[in-house]
């Protein structure tokens, strides 16, 4: 079995499964995966092709696991729009994002219907099934106008309005600042597990998914290292 922390050995080994002469070959430490601090990972490459095909090589499945974690936490902390919806709310507290929302949301409807006239504020308030006050007549039997709602009619509206607008938080924020914008706002909001979600989406994905992105493939040598192509 070769001995990973023998460069030359794991050259030989990968170079015998990607049928290559050795000597064509060179392994250099992969300075940028090696980084996240999974492992030690070296690249491979062809001596004379600065611009040919490059490979990365770990030592076992564990480390390539663990290095695609690391990768996926990365991508989570700089760029979560690159991830779907429903994988982001699945780690987000939705209880909390309607929690904290609900404050400002409240507010800004509050406002909203305070500076209505009362025709157009009882026209929303039966939409979301309150009942308008019956119309007096004057003396000559005419309709007044409808009265001025009181702060209490007021709250109760902003409340349902509110509930309606957040009960999909995730909704909400992007029609406010668009799909990419908002999985960044419910993350600054709420907070997501960034280990779990990571966890998550290797297992369900597989690390390759993250790791080797040019064919999506990797292979396992004799000694079980790991490695895949990179362009």
């Amino acid at each position: 079995m070769a001995n990973f922390d023998d460069q030359d050995e794991v050259l030989e080994e990968v170079a015998h499964e990607l049928d290559i002469d050795p000597d064509e070959l060179d392994i250099i430490t992969n300075t940028a995966l090696e980084s996240f601090g999974a492992g030690d990972v070296y690249e491979i490459r062809f001596k004379h092709k600065p611009h040919g095909k490059t490979w990365s090589v770990v030592e076992n499945d564990e480390v390539f696991h663990e290095l695609a974690i690391e990768v996926v936490k990365q991508d989570l902390e700089q760029e979560p729009e690159i991830f779907n919806r429903s994988f982001i709310e699945q780690h987000i507290n939705m209880d909390r994002l309607q929690h904290d929302l609900h404050s400002d949301v409240y507010s800004t409807n509050y406002d909203r219907l305070e500076e209505m006239n009362p025709e157009d504020f009882w026209r929303e308030a039966e939409g979301f099934g309150m009942d308008a006050p019956e119309q007096e007549e004057d003396d000559e039997g005419n309709l007044e106008d409808l009265r001025e709602p009181t702060s209490g009619e007021v709250d109760r509206l902003a409340e349902k309005i509110t509930d309606e607008e957040l009960r999909d938080p995730m909704r909400y924020l992007e029609d406010i600042y668009g799909e990419k914008e908002a999985v960044e706002q419910a993350i600054k909001i709420a907070g997501i597990d960034i280990d779990a979600a990571a966890e998550d989406a290797v297992d369900t994905d597989g690390a390759e998914h993250f790791l080797a992105r040019y064919d999506g493939d990797y292979h396992t040598t004799p000694s079980g290292f790991v490695y895949w192509r990179d362009n």
